[in-house]
């Protein structure tokens, strides 16, 4: 409760008891029992002082009898006077012209309107009187201050009380219900029936007292548990119990008020629902309602301190007598406002003038006048009380603020609200989306968080502050822990509530970054005296400065007229800040609140794209340990070194749970980009050097996968080099396509060859690179590993060796001149070999299989592999066997081949010259018999040497080449005939083509143009269908006739002398100019 009004008895102790009054303009009228007519005019002294009354004029005789009511109608020039139960009318400035209206005799009851009404679609001011006497309505029209009509309608109740809604709609009351008469038509409706179905149907189910029963009881009078039904029920009742009022309220309302309980209804005659959605309870039945801009001001009866003690906060004036009771309630909120307890005697009527701007309350020997506090001190008090809707309202009814300074005060209330949610009644969730909806930055909402949360943004709290907010100090330092219980849960729901705030903030700033928004408009609080308000986009915090409060001084200038109000000594500004800088105010403050509730969400926060502040987020994740968030931190912002160095330290510490050994470190570099390949390199030698420290080497298996078998044992902290180089290196990531390849191979080579094979394994078979010096590399990783394992000829050739021949054989990109320089002179004679093949010195390689290596088969398998690429290969493999090299060939490989010559390797005992010999001379019938397609007879036989035995290899060979022979010559005999055949052919067709013939003479036609062909002129031959031959035709004339046989759904040409009769070459039939085949004479 605030005090609205102060009263003032303006008139004390009239000789005369007044019956009535009206005020209109600067005259209070008042009629007394007497019949008499008192004038008084209205000196206004100031804002604050009361008015002073001074008596103009006194019409003794103005009735015969008391005067009952008066009114005015001030666009006619009309008072109105009910006096000896008949309504008179009088000219308002002379008070003459007394005009009694003799329909309205038994009149008890008058009603006033003046208002607009479209007329036959014409705006008119209308006025209308109603008076109620001998159930009968009368009701008088006045347009554009005209007398217009009389209207005379039957009531079938006594009405009790009757108002205008609207031109059109009287609302009248009797005993037992509400009614509405319309006009001009008559027609009577039941506002609210009696039957009890449709009283339910009425209340809609809402309880009375449900909105007004909190406030009231605040400040200390108990509303009455009351329903729609019961009120609507207790209109039957019987008429002495039932006292009914309706008032007319602003904005077109009436309110209809039953005993102690009121509610709205429309200038259409329903209930405002919306609106006031809640009826009014009173404290007590009023007798009479008035209204001014924000309240509703009701006089009742009181029956005495003995009956009911007065309220905390009244005025009341200890003097005897009876006590009589105004009270004001909010017409917004209905809420309680003030009760002012009157001394001097009970008050009657009640009203008002001016508007709604006076309130005169009129007792039988006392005039009191209501006087309105400034609003702008209502207000104060209002804020001080912390009733912030109640200050909202206020604002929002008053009409003493200009409407651009109400939606400024509305936001700065709602502001200090949204404040007040927060922090004393712990309705977060409320008070967020009050701050969303004003377009606050979220850094106002920020700051009411301990200093934990809100850091430099934190403003200064009460004991009772902190503990609400779950900490033990003012300062925000203790953790949460220390509070109590029911503190912890209040905080826990803070937090949850700023969590959801924030995230839908980041949101919109998200949302403002992918549309290419620089800045943002937000709300921002400023002091009225701070001149470091404005926003300074280098420096983030002037957020927070513009924001922190600061006494307020009395003395200033506030958004009211005239007057400072203290705790709206600030002003809320449209300010252009920056999306990076509030993006990371709220995402740094989000890091703290999930930290705090939510550890959970950090990595999803943390792996996105975010704009949280390194420098304290770091401190507080390494505060709180939170290690893998925090290389997610760093890669966000692209401080891969820190996170490196992170995990290497965790990697080594043996209490870092997760992070310890290589595995984190190997994980992390999978996610670093193709452009940090130094930083990649610079920290993977930690994960290969402990790995190779942990397993021993050992040469790799090929499977599936192409890494080696044994990395299923290794320990999953401590991966082994072949699966870090897999993940690394040997993965299908774009990064890893990117790499520069010849440096990674040059890297792994330091640590082992068998991570090159490894690698480039991968690369040759998933990437398909066809670099020569990959390749290269590839030969000489192998060559390694074999030096590394020294394995020599004559152990078995599995693995390195199987390997490296297959790359040799497979492989058509590494240079054979760098490879041969690479083998080695007394050992790999295999390999030589096929090096010596891709170089296309097949001699020399077949001379090696079978003198050093000292095996035919391979020298065999090496004939039919090479024979594509030189077809006389085996010719070679026999000039080996049976005609070696001398001894005495001096260059490189003949002297490999004559050395080898004196080594048999494999053999138990090195066999003679006539063993090898015989030897050679088997495996040169084999080769005969088994390969006699690809040994020519003419080079072969020349090389057999003349002791050689006719063998049945011989034999095979030699029926197999005689077969041959002979099967060519059938062929080519075949072949003859068919072309003899077909030149048979060609001459008859030419034979055929001369024997027809077109002769084109001087005197030839042209059938379509009708004019002479001559020798000079192009022609075409074309068949004829009618001509049943060739008929002759311009080459021009022809094309003509085709493209017109085109444009017509091409339609074959094939008669030229039906072009040339008809004369239209789009329906022709001409044939495409082939060949002719008829030979052209010339006459």
């Amino acid at each position: 409760m605030h005090h609205a009004f102060t009263i003032r008895a303006l008139l004390k102790q009239l000789p005369v008891r007044v019956e009535s009054a009206t005020a209109y303009g600067d005259r209070l009228l008042l009629g007394t029992a007497t019949g008499a007519l008192l004038i008084y005019h209205v000196a206004e002294t100031g804002r604050d002082k009361p008015p002073t009354l001074t008596l103009l004029e006194t019409r003794k005789s103005f009735a015969r009898r008391a005067v009952e009511q008066l009114g005015v109608i001030k666009e006619a020039g009309v008072l109105v006077c009910l006096a000896d139960g008949m309504v008179t009318l009088y000219d308002l400035h002379t008070l003459s012209s007394a005009t009694p209206l003799t329909n309205t005799r038994g009149a008890h009851i008058i009603a006033l309107h003046t208002g607009v009404d479209h007329i036959d679609g014409i705006p008119t001011l209308v006025s209308k009187l109603a008076t109620y006497g001998k159930r009968k309505v009368v009701v008088l029209e006045w347009r554009d201050a005209e007398f217009y009509k009389s209207f005379d309608y039957s009531a079938a109740e006594k009405i009790v009380a009757m108002q205008f809604a609207a031109p059109g709609l009287l609302v009248l009351s009797t005993a037992r219900e509400f009614l509405t008469l319309q006009l001009p038509r008559g027609q009577w409706d039941d506002l609210f029936p009696a039957d009890t179905a449709s009283l339910r149907t009425v209340a809609g189910g809402m309880a009375v007292g449900r909105g007004t029963e909190a406030s009231d009881a605040t400040a200390g009078t108990p509303a009455p548990a009351n329903t729609w039904g019961s009120w609507a029920l207790s209109l039957a009742g019987s008429s002495a119990d039932v006292h009914t009022t309706i008032a007319r309220m602003p904005g077109d309302k009436l309110l209809l008020c039953h005993k102690d309980i009121g509610v709205f209804i429309n200038s259409a005659g329903k209930l405002c629902r919306n609106e006031q959605s809640e009826p009014m309870i009173f404290s007590r039945a009023p007798t009479g309602i008035t209204y001014t801009s924000s309240y509703t001001v009701a006089i009742s009866h009181d029956p005495g301190p003995q009956s009911q003690p007065p309220s905390s906060g009244s005025t009341v004036d200890s003097l005897p007598g009876p006590r009589f009771n105004v009270e004001v309630r909010n017409i917004g909120t209905q809420m309680l406002v003030q009760t002012l307890h009157l001394a001097e005697e009970e008050p009657a009527h009640v009203f008002n003038g001016a508007g709604g701007k006076q309130v005169w309350a009129i007792g039988p020997h006392t005039v009191w006048r209501l006087m309105a506090m400034p609003i702008q001190q209502q207000v104060e008090d209002v804020l001080e009380a912390e009733q912030y809707d109640e200050a909202i309202s206020l604002v929002a009814q008053s009409d003493n603020i200009l409407e651009a300074e109400k939606e400024e005060l509305t936001k700065k209330i709602r502001w200090l609200r949204a404040r007040w949610l927060f922090r004393e009644q712990a309705r977060y969730e409320e008070a967020l989306s009050e701050f969303t909806d004003l377009g606050a930055t979220p850094t106002e909402a920020i700051a009411l968080c301990p200093e934990r949360i809100a850091g430099e943004l934190a403003e200064e709290t009460t004991d009772a502050e902190s503990v609400a907010e779950g900490g033990g100090s003012t300062n925000g330092d203790e953790p949460p822990a220390a509070a109590p219980q029911t503190d912890q849960v209040v905080w826990k729901e803070a937090l949850y509530a700023i969590m959801r705030y924030l995230t839908e903030h980041r949101r919109w700033l998200q949302q403002a970054a992918r549309d290419a928004k620089r800045e943002l408009e937000y709300v921002v609080r400023v002091l009225d005296d701070d001149e470091d308000s404005e926003y300074d986009e280098k420096d983030p915090d002037s957020v927070r400065r513009a924001q922190r409060p600061s006494p307020a001084d009395d003395e200033d200038d506030g958004a009211l007229p005239h007057v400072r109000l203290k705790r709206l000594a600030f002003s809320l500004e449209q300010m252009e800040i920056p999306v990076a800088a509030m993006a990371q105010v709220v995402d740094t403050t989000l890091l703290k609140v999930y930290l705090e509730c939510s550890p959970g969400l950090l990595g999803p926060l943390l792996r996105v794209k975010n704009y949280c502040d390194v420098e304290q987020s770091e401190g507080l994740l390494l505060e709180h340990k939170r290690y893998l968030e925090l290389v997610d931190l760093y890669h966000g912002k692209g401080l891969y070194r820190n996170a490196l160095q992170l995990l290497q330290t965790q990697g080594i510490a043996a209490d870092s749970g997760s992070l310890h050994g290589t595995y984190a470190t190997v994980r992390y570099l999978v996610r670093l980009p193709a452009d940090q390949f130094e930083l990649i390199l610079e920290y993977l030698r930690w994960p290969l050097q402990s790995g190779q420290s942990r397993i021993p080497q050992q040469p790799p298996t090929e499977d599936s996968s192409g890494s080696s078998n044994n990395d299923d044992d290794d320990d999953e902290d401590w991966p082994a080099p072949a699966a870090v180089v897999s993940t690394i290196f040997a993965d299908d990531r774009p990064a890893a396509q990117a790499f520069p390849r010849p440096r990674v191979v040059s890297f792994l080579r330091q640590s082992s060859p068998t991570l090159v094979v490894q690698y480039l394994k991968y690369v040759f078979e998933t990437w398909h690179d066809e670099s020569s010096t990959l390749h290269d590399d590839m030969v000489a990783a192998y060559l390694d590993m074999l030096d590394s394992t020294d394995l020599h000829d004559g152990d078995a050739e599995p693995g390195l060796r199987q390997q490296l021949q297959q790359f040799l054989k497979s492989s058509r990109h590494y240079s054979p001149e760098r490879t041969l320089a690479r083998l080695p002179d007394d050992r790999l004679f295999v390999e030589r070999a096929l090096v010596l093949s891709r170089l296309g010195r097949h001699e020399h390689a077949l001379g090696l299989l079978v003198f050093s290596v000292a095996s035919l088969s391979r020298a065999e398998q090496y004939c039919v592999e090479n024979l594509a690429q030189r077809p006389d290969v085996f010719v070679l493999l026999l000039k080996l066997l049976v005609s070696p090299p001398p001894a005495d060939v001096i260059d490189n490989e003949a002297e490999e081949i004559r050395a080898g010559r004196l080594e048999f390797p494999g053999a138990a005992a090195q066999p003679t010259e006539q063993t090898r010999v015989q030897i050679h001379r088997q495996c040169v019938g084999h080769l005969l018999s088994t390969h006699s397609q690809s040994i020519p007879v003419a080079e072969a036989l020349p090389l057999l040497p003349a002791d050689m035995s006719f063998s049945h290899d011989m034999f095979v060979y030699l029926r197999s080449q005689l077969c041959t022979l002979d099967q060519d010559m059938r062929t080519k005999n075949v072949v003859r005939g068919l072309a003899a055949a077909e030149d048979l052919q060609a001459r008859r067709q030419l034979s055929y083509l001369q024997s027809n013939s077109v002769v084109v003479s001087e005197t030839r036609v042209c059938p379509d143009c009708l004019k002479r062909i001559g020798s000079g002129t192009a022609f075409v031959i074309v068949p004829s269908k009618r001509a049943k031959g060739h008929v002759v035709v311009h080459y021009s004339c022809w094309q003509r006739g085709q493209s017109v046989a085109r444009a017509t759904n091409g339609r074959e040409a094939s008669d030229v002398s039906t072009v040339s009769i008809e004369k239209i070459s789009a329906g022709s039939d001409v044939e495409s100019p082939a060949m002719p085949r008829v030979e052209i004479k010339w006459a």
